[in-house]
């Protein structure tokens, strides 16, 4: 996988999860996943993959309105087995304006590309 190809893959991901496509969800993130969030006050919250599906789980049960798939592209490598993706969010929460640093790491094995870290910081 190249690059492009793995922005590619991230954008799909975004949008699957974004409309809380919860068997996409189950599959594309690492049984081992860990999610790192750091807010605008350096306070630290993480998330693991039974959590993520419990939150797209509970959106999808109500219906919810998807969220935002913007994203700006700063940063992607790829190599045989590994893969790093740095981008922009501009999400939003409590209908006020939450802009976020994100960066993903994928992993491949046993045939397959899936997320196996997260993390999101905050933008001042």
């Amino acid at each position: 996988m190249n690059s492009e190809q793995l922005i590619e893959l991230t954008q799909e991901l975004i949008y699957e999860a974004t409309h809380f496509n919860v068997p996409y969800v189950k599959q594309i993130y690492a049984d081992n996943l860990l999610i790192v969030k750091v807010d605008k006050n350096g306070v630290v919250d993480t998330m693991n993959k039974e959590q993520l599906v419990g939150f797209v789980q509970g959106n999808s049960d109500v219906n919810a309105a998807p969220f935002s798939t913007k994203a700006e592209f700063h940063y992607a490598v790829c190599d045989d087995n590994m893969g790093m993706v740095v981008m922009t969010r501009d999400l939003e929460l409590n209908g006020k304006p939450d802009p976020k640093f994100f960066t993903l790491i994928w992993g491949h094995s046993s045939g397959k590309w899936q997320v196996v870290k997260e993390s999101s910081v905050a933008r001042s």
